[in-house]
């Protein structure tokens, strides 16, 4: 019924454009050739016969290369190809940054295993940044250029060769994090938060933990 609407309503249609298009030409065609078209909707295709002859004549058709027509998606369709899209290149991403060997050491201990943090509710966007930051244990700007040695905590006074693993187990501003978990290596630090995500994500939203290059 939806689709004869489409066919019927005066203004240019605003989805599916191509397929709407392409019959309202053919109907022009055949109308030029002083043909007739009716279209009629029926409840259900089954038991009705000339309705199962559409049925068949269709499935004909599409063996039928000479008719065959090449039909863009829908607006609905295109957005949801689209997302699809966005969500394989952002995993792709993943699995690239986490096979480099210090953060595939760090996210395999971070995660158990590479098995994310689970919270218990939705996050917001910030929330989100902080924790895939956490997991990942990005590296620094400074980290990534030539001849870095150290340097300064943005939250205290203290050098530090890995701003990181400092921010996690010595900064003070992260004190409250530690008398909950006993320190050990940074990375499993984080794991041990699985069950008091809402604490961690309390503390690392304000002092956050250092920017990764791309938030510079």
């Amino acid at each position: 019924m939806s689709a004869l609407q489409v066919l019927r309503q005066p203004r240019t249609p605003m989805d599916n454009v191509q397929l709407t298009t392409a019959i309202l030409g053919h109907i022009q065609g055949l109308a030029a050739q002083g043909r007739r078209v009716r279209f009629n909707w029926v409840p259900s295709h089954i038991g009705v016969r000339g309705n199962e002859a559409a049925d068949e004549a269709a499935r004909e058709a599409t063996r039928h290369p000479a008719v065959a027509l090449t039909v863009l998606p829908s607006i609905h369709g295109a957005k949801v190809l689209a997302r699809r899209a966005a969500v394989c290149a952002a995993e792709q991403q993943y699995r690239q940054l986490v096979q480099t060997p210090r953060q595939a050491a760090w996210h395999k201990q971070a995660t158990n295993n590479n098995e994310p943090l689970r919270p218990a509710q939705q996050l917001s966007r910030a929330e989100e940044v902080v924790l895939h930051r956490l997991q990942l244990g990005y590296l620094t700007l400074e980290e990534l250029r030539d001849g870095f040695e150290e340097r300064p905590c943005e939250h205290c006074p203290h050098m530090t060769p890995h701003p990181l693993t400092h921010y996690l187990l010595s900064c003070p501003a992260t004190e409250r994090l530690r008398q909950c978990v006993g320190p050990e290596n940074a990375a499993a630090f984080v794991r041990q938060f699985q069950k008091n995500l809402p604490l961690l994500l309390e503390v690392a939203r304000d002092p956050p933990p250092p920017p990764p290059p791309d938030e510079h």
